[in-house]
């Protein structure tokens, strides 16, 4: 049996095993923004206990690790391993990853060090529309979440290797763990220290996503070598893709801190809002778009040192294809069960009806989008497979561009609020994706979606969307929480068959990657 077959049968375990992961991380997510929401509420916080200085205090540290460590990973880390690993070259390997780990952890301690010293000028750039208090808790909160990008420098290392390695067990069970450690702060810092305990949480759950990844240092036999690296050739080509990369992340991150400053001036709770709304639209993101694009990677990097395109062309075709398949119904479903959904998970405590009726608007408007924003990891994905961290910049700059222009006009200019600037986010995402797509489609000559079939799904799942919708009329929803949460899951799994038995109807081809997945459990 040929390499590459081998290749693309091993891809669906790994994925598999990571949407479990994701699922599970996805469910822990759900009980922390629950307990959130429940303890804070959205609009009615204060001083320490006002949710929006919280999510706003996560914007530097987060812009720090997404340009300096995941931007450095995701586009030059894997590609140049790979290709030493492919080679049998273990030593430079070694020497290449022990370099890139040196390099990052120097940079990123001298810029949180920095960050930290001027976060009372930083805090501004991303909430300048907070009351003096909201400001200083907002700068205390940022002080401490400088921790996190410097322990996730050390795993974004480690998760890179293994998944170099296809080795994905140890690194699934790093955000479980993340999110264990929040969920610690929120039970027992939460009430008495408010949003300050939580903070703590998060650094606990960073530390515990570490250590939980530790064992694969010796499943994949890595040899650590004291050593900086900067003048070898691999280190060199990689920051020369980082550069790029870097600059593409940052229109992305430039876009997430527009967004939080412009929230700050909106009602209290806006930037809150946002968030749990995004969190929601991400457990199908998490758990199926990401999960195939992570698993991919490894695959798409080897097959892009082929001397043709169609192997690379029928990988990214065939991963496209089962993201849409599944992503479609869980964007119909979403749409409609939306009130459920945010009922369930979010209403109760200090979160009132107000609150879920906001955010059910704004989830509406990032749901529409939910299909752009799944296959943009695996496209951009396939340009740095080529070595090609370009253009995803450009196109994520357009789509940066519509997003932060539109969020300024209607959330501002025409008092949509925070609606508009779920409206705006959604349209700059589906620019980026139709970009992508077309710049992949040229440069590989070859369709790398099958629109009959796509057709076919968006049938599917129109007839699911009816099924459920006529389901919600007809089952009376209420009672304690179990019985809501059966209810909906009863709902759910209606609409599931509903697609399966249409997929099956119209031959979808896709839905045989799903049985076979289901097989693989028994």
């Amino acid at each position: 049996m040929k390499e590459t077959s081998i290749r693309h049968l091993n891809i669906l375990p790994p994925t598999l095993l990571l949407a479990l992961s994701a699922l599970f991380s996805r469910f822990l997510g759900i009980v922390r923004d629950h307990l959130l929401a429940k303890t804070f509420g959205a609009t009615a916080g204060t001083g320490i206990y006002n949710l929006d200085a919280y999510y706003a205090a996560f914007r530097i540290p987060d812009l720090l690790y997404n340009l300096l460590i995941f931007g450095a990973i995701s586009a030059a880390f894997i590609p140049i391993f790979t290709q030493y690993k492919k080679e049998g070259k273990f030593d430079d390997a070694w020497a290449f990853a022990s370099s890139m780990l040196h390099l990052m952890l120097i940079g990123i301690l001298v810029i949180s060090g920095i960050a930290y010293i001027f976060a009372p000028y930083l805090v501004h750039v991303v909430a300048s529309g907070f009351d003096p208090e909201a400001l200083d808790v907002t700068i205390r909160l940022m002080r401490i979440m400088l921790l996190s990008p410097i322990i996730f420098a050390f795993s974004s290392v480690l998760i890179s290797i293994q998944d170099s390695f296809k080795a994905f067990f140890w690194r699934s069970l790093a955000p479980l763990f993340y999110n264990v450690g929040i969920i610690f702060g929120i039970i027992y810092f939460g009430q008495q220290f408010g949003i300050v305990g939580v903070t703590w949480g998060v650094i606990l759950g960073a530390a515990l996503q570490l250590v939980v990844q530790l064992p694969a240092l010796a499943q994949v036999r890595y040899r650590h070598k004291w050593l900086l690296g900067f003048r070898r050739p691999d280190v060199r080509e990689a920051f020369r893709l980082i550069i790029p990369r870097i600059l593409g992340l940052s229109l992305n991150q430039l876009t997430l801190v527009i967004n939080t400053l412009i929230a700050s001036f909106l009602m209290t709770g806006s930037i809150t809002i946002f968030y749990l709304s995004d969190n929601l639209q991400a457990l199908p993101l998490g758990i199926i778009a990401i999960s195939f694009a992570i698993t991919s990677f490894a695959t798409l990097s080897e097959l892009a040192t082929e001397s043709t395109t169609e192997s690379f062309a029928m990988e990214i075709k065939r991963v496209m294809q089962q993201i849409l398949f599944l992503i479609i119904p869980a964007t119909l479903g979403m749409l409609i069960l939306r009130s459920e959904i945010i009922d369930v998970i979010l209403v109760g405590g200090k979160f009132s009806a107000e609150d879920a009726q906001i955010t059910k608007t704004v989830l509406g408007f990032l749901l529409i989008s939910l299909f752009a924003q799944s296959l943009i990891p695996i496209l951009s994905r396939g340009f740095y497979a080529y070595h090609n961290t370009k253009t995803p910049v450009y196109t994520a700059l357009v789509g940066a561009v519509v997003s932060i222009g539109g969020s300024i006009i209607l959330a501002i200019k025409l008092g949509f609020g925070i609606s508009g600037i779920a409206i705006a986010f959604s349209a700059g995402a589906i620019l980026n994706f139709i970009l992508l797509y077309v710049f992949m489609r040229r440069k590989l000559v070859q369709y790398i979606l099958n629109w009959a079939n796509v057709l076919k799904m968006i049938f599917s799942g129109l007839v699911m969307a009816i099924a459920v919708a006529l389901c919600r009329q007809w089952i009376p929803y209420g009672g304690i929480l179990i019985q809501k949460i059966g209810i909906l899951a009863l709902i759910t799994l209606i609409g599931m068959i509903v697609y399966f038995v249409m997929a099956v109807a119209l031959d979808i081809p896709e839905r045989k990657m799903v049985w076979r997945q289901v097989k693989r459990l028994k």
